[in-house]
């Protein structure tokens, strides 16, 4: 499908889009397939948007792949989720024309991921800092909370710049990118899971029933009309 829609159309420019990629097992469930095709048409997904994102101009796309929870699943699912990221990520590498960064919390950083993981995601920063396109944020391992604490607790070690409003943004680990304007979860989940919540405050957030390997093109540009939408009355 072609995108109708650009980010210059909105009422609120978009610069910054997450998404809480919710779903892949119900759908694996719901085709009589393994977990594993669940995860991999998954991953589909996430570079199909990825690529919609690109083609409305976004700023910032983030997706929510993986928690730090999602480390205490069977063994053997976890197995399969960190080979199908693994591979997600550095396909994304080749076909990104921005820098790649990943959300992930606590130190060190993902302690429970395999070392050929921490290898893949290390390699991928460091091959796409220097690109100037949409930046890419895959959420591994992260946690909400965790990415609060640990900015709180560096922000006051750190000289504090009183001119700042958020000194904390500058130790998030999306320091440097702008919060999103909209969140957008599939699978028919009501709530963030910990995602981005220092960044969620000010939102649109949007749920949709979809589960995430069925997400699309035509359902981004329902999300972003939803969002258009909204009358932005901060502060009430």
């Amino acid at each position: 499908m072609t995108i109708t829609i650009d980010a210059a159309s909105l009422e609120a420019p978009v610069r910054h889009i997450a998404f809480i990629a919710d779903g892949n097992r119900r759908w694996a469930k719901a085709h009589g397939l393994p977990i594993e095709d669940g995860y991999h048409q998954g991953a589909v997904a996430v570079h199909r948007v990825l690529e919609d994102c690109r083609a409305l101009g976004v700023d910032t796309a983030s997706v929510f792949l993986m928690s730090d929870r999602n480390f205490e699943r069977d063994p053997e699912e976890v197995a399969v989720m960190v080979d199908v990221i693994a591979d997600l990520v550095a396909t994304e590498v080749a076909a990104s024309t921005g820098p790649v960064r990943i959300l992930s919390s606590g130190a060190p950083m993902l302690a429970r991921a395999p070392q050929f993981l921490k290898d893949t995601i290390r390699r991928a920063e460091e091959q796409t800092k220097h690109r100037t396109g949409m930046t890419v944020c895959l959420g591994i391992g992260y946690d909400g909370h965790a990415d609060i604490v640990q900015a709180a607790y560096q922000a006051v070690a750190s000289p504090v710049d009183r001119c700042k409003e958020r000194p904390v943004d500058d130790y998030l680990c999306t320091a440097g990118l702008p919060d999103p304007e909209l969140i957008i979860r599939t699978s028919g989940e009501r709530r963030l899971s910990g995602f981005l919540l220092w960044q969620a405050a000010d939102s649109t957030l949007h749920f949709d029933d979809r589960l995430w390997p069925d997400y699309d093109s035509t359902a981004l540009v329902e999300a972003l009309a939803v969002h258009s939408a909204q009358i932005r009355v901060y502060g009430a």
